[in-house]
């Protein structure tokens, strides 16, 4: 594969969200619905891959996984020559002007696991197998403070008494609906209950979803692996297995 193949799924992402943030209406929200709602209908990738579905959502946010493994590599220090990493639509300008250019691929050697899975992750996380149907818009909240779309958090949070469980009838809804949407693989030998959703960010603790310097390559291992197994549930389901 060429060097241009193995960042091409990364260049596209990095497109899209530039894109995206370039396009989108300049209104507020609140102001004008329904046009935020077309536009993210026709042009967010979660929304197309759903046919247009609003209630569709991200599993993985691919920007996290990014921002902690060019951390762990290079540390803020070795990042500043690209502006502030917290600020994202000018980082991300700044990364792909940098392309096809020594220092983008210093940024990124290929010769490194933490950049060949994060390539891999980027290319996983742009298909079908990242992306749930939510049974209520307001549950992408899950994005946002404590929850950062850390998956394991936001489903311990689903199940009685949590943030996100009156958006189901009982647990046993809960669990129909994890079934529906192939999402057993967060949960050790399939079995669905609190105590047995994974630690995919090695944190030692289901409420953080950031990893250690030395648990970066395990993090981004876990990600790529729930979605390869999402996806096969997928593929199965689609042809009636």
């Amino acid at each position: 594969m060429s060097k241009e193949e193995r960042y091409e799924p990364l260049l596209r992402k990095i497109d899209s969200w530039i894109w995206y943030q370039e396009h989108m209406p300049k209104s507020d929200y609140k102001s004008e619905p329904q046009v935020h709602d077309a536009f993210r209908s026709a042009h967010d990738l979660d929304c197309v891959l759903l046919d247009g579905d609003l209630n569709a959502d991200t599993i993985f946010s691919l920007w996290l996984p990014l921002r902690f493994t060019l951390k762990s590599i290079h540390g803020y220090a070795g990042l500043r020559s690209l502006g502030n990493i917290n600020q994202k639509y000018l980082f991300l300008k700044a990364l792909r002007q940098a392309y096809g250019t020594e220092h983008f691929e210093t940024l990124f050697p290929l010769d490194d696991e933490r950049i060949l899975a994060l390539l891999t992750l980027f290319e996983l996380g742009q298909t079908r197998a990242n992306v749930m149907r939510l049974p209520n818009r307001q549950m992408q909240a899950r994005g946002m403070a404590p929850y950062y779309d850390y998956v394991p958090y936001f489903l311990y949070e689903c199940f009685a008494s949590g943030a996100f469980s009156t958006y189901f009838g009982s647990d046993d809804e809960l669990v129909t609906w994890i079934h529906q949407e192939a999402l057993t693989m967060f949960f050790k030998q399939g079995e669905i209950k609190p105590s047995t959703l994974r630690d995919l960010s090695e944190s030692g603790s289901i409420q953080c979803g950031i990893p250690s310097e030395r648990h970066i390559l395990d993090y981004l291992q876990n990600y790529i692996a729930c979605l390869q197994e999402r996806s096969e549930k997928l593929n199965a389901n689609a042809h009636g297995g």
